[in-house]
């Protein structure tokens, strides 16, 4: 593999003479990276960035498997990659037809965004990307609008029809957020479905329906019962287990592709219950994860890693190649197929969901993981991964 030259790239970039691909990857980079810190790094940190940068890409290719894209100059490796005309699409030289192709398919997969289906009780369905702010709809004496920010949002008034059900489904590709009747703000992930109750108000419970992955805050609400005003459980029901909120917020990765379904708690407390036995269940902490396969395990996470999603980067701790790809398939909206046996392979890393799939995948060509881009009948193209 050709060898990387981080002090090539920053120079070129401060003389003007990198490739217009180059200059934004850069400065999407340095605007991502620095957004929310508010604070600039220092001539001294740019430059142990550098000299770190090129110590690591001196690695020889017989180095294991693993790439660290480091917290503060992950999207630079990123860019640096993207340098190097074999990482990405490595074929011989008889095929640079083939190679700029490929580029242009792979450049042309733009990012995901704010993408949703809103389906109604009556089956009515509304797409909420084309949808101008405001009132979409009103059912049942409620009225849903979007608002300004993309929200989706209810506000009741009269209710008259308690069982009615409303559904939020995002694409491949796309993310949204919605606020229920209660107040509960739910971020949805890519390839997510949540079905919920038009109002909660007549309801013991607060239960609502989980496919794919959501970030939930979850608002308080009391209920007058014979001893006082007790809390009404809010409860997340997804195909392999029930999650209980005992206090506010958590993610649920509840896929169907993924190994594993995963809670994981930023506040509060929650209990996860298997849904074939809920006498099978788990308490968590703040900080811990809820890992369901045939039994519950409980781990120590980086909440930071389990949110980066929520906070538009990929974050990479560790992470396999298979992992990595199925978050690609998602965001990027493609079918996934591998050649031949693929090792154990990891990432550790940063990389915006705001890139088009073309440099998320230079990204990874660094440990000569080969890519081609197949044209498909349908509308979703399909990555070859070889190593």
């Amino acid at each position: 593999m050709k060898k990387l030259n981080a002090k090539d790239l920053l120079d070129r970039y401060l003389a003007g003479n990198c490739t217009e691909e180059e200059r934004a990857l850069l400065e999407s980079w340095h605007l991502d990276r620095t957004a929310g810190l508010n604070r600039d790094l220092s001539m001294e940190e740019r430059n142990q960035d550098i000299d770190e940068v090129w110590e690591r890409l001196q690695l020889s290719e017989e180095e294991p498997r693993r790439i660290s894209l480091w917290p503060r100059i992950a999207a630079a490796a990123v860019l640096l990659l993207s340098l190097s005309a074999a990482v990405f699409f490595y074929v011989s030289k008889t095929q640079k037809s083939s190679i700029a192709a490929q580029r242009a398919i792979a450049k042309s997969i733009g990012p995901g965004g704010n993408k949703a289906i809103l389906t109604l009780d009556d089956g009515t369905r509304i797409s909420l990307s084309d949808a101008k702010n405001g009132t979409l709809a009103s059912q049942s004496g409620v009225e849903i609008s979007k608002s300004k920010d993309g929200q989706l949002v209810y506000h009741l008034s009269n209710v008259n029809k308690p069982n009615t059900y409303n559904t939020i489904s995002t694409p491949n590709g796309g993310q949204y957020q919605v606020v229920l009747p209660d107040g509960t703000r739910v971020w949805l992930n890519a390839g997510s479905s949540l079905r919920f109750p038009l109002t909660f108000d007549q309801l013991s419970e607060r239960k609502v329906e989980l496919k794919g992955e959501a970030y939930f805050e979850v608002a308080r609400q009391l209920k007058q019962q014979k001893n006082g005003m007790e809390r009404v459980p809010f409860i997340v029901m997804t195909p392999t287990q029930d999650v209980e909120v005992l206090g506010t917020h958590f993610n649920v990765n509840a896929y169907a592709d993924e190994p594993a379904g995963r809670t994981t708690l930023l506040e509060g407390s929650v209990r996860v219950s298997k849904k074939t036995d809920a006498a099978v269940h788990m308490v968590l902490k703040p900080g811990e994860q809820a890992i369901l396969k045939d039994k519950f395990t409980m781990a120590k996470v980086d909440i930071e890693e389990v949110m980066s999603w929520k906070n538009g980067f990929f974050r990479f701790n560790e992470t396999d190649l298979k992992s990595v790809m199925r978050q690609a398939s998602r965001w990027y909206n493609v079918d996934v197929v591998y050649e031949g046996d693929i090792p154990p392979t990891f990432f550790t890393g940063d990389v915006p969901r705001t890139v088009n799939a073309g440099a998320f995948l230079d990204m990874l060509g660094y440990l000569n993981v080969k890519f081609k881009i197949e044209k498909q009948t349908n509308t979703r193209n399909k990555i070859v991964v070889s190593l």
